[in-house]
């Protein structure tokens, strides 16, 4: 097995967290404690830092997914699907500042993504998680 091959298993696992992370939050079934404690360990898998992620900003975000001067698919895809997740919860929790903070990140990161990145099965194209946000940020806005 190649480095690549462990590192898209290691993708593919967090993914699978995330998949379930996302059903508990939609039905609201997780406590927030509850969802970062769940988010760090699935931003660990990848080598990431829900912490990191929450504070950097678009020049930090790319230093953190282009390790060696290109972005790095699974950590890209890894952290903005992690910092949607992070959003979702923050607006189920009426926290709008941060909802609306981790779904420009999460949208920054998506953006960076190439069409042709593989990502994880049963996870929506960037495109389409980038329409999603930015009609979140929308309603957000006009509220």
């Amino acid at each position: 097995m190649t480095e690549r091959d462990y590192i898209l298993r290691i993708i593919e696992q967090a993914g699978s967290i995330l998949k379930h992370l996302l059903r508990q939050v939609r039905s609201q079934t997780l406590s927030r404690d509850q969802l970062t404690s769940d988010l760090q360990r699935a931003a660990q898998l990848g080598g990431l830092d829900l912490d990191i992620l929450r504070i950097c900003d678009a020049e930090g975000l790319w230093h953190v997914v282009a390790l060696s001067g290109e972005v790095d698919p699974a950590r890209a895809w890894l952290a903005a699907e992690t910092l949607y997740l992070d959003a979702i919860a923050a607006e189920a929790e009426g926290d709008e500042p941060a909802a609306m903070a981790s779904y420009v990140k999460a949208a920054t990161l998506y953006r960076m993504m190439e069409p042709n990145w593989v990502l994880p099965t049963g996870f929506p194209e960037a495109t389409e998680r980038i329409v999603e946000i930015d009609e979140r940020l929308t309603a957000l806005s006009s509220e």
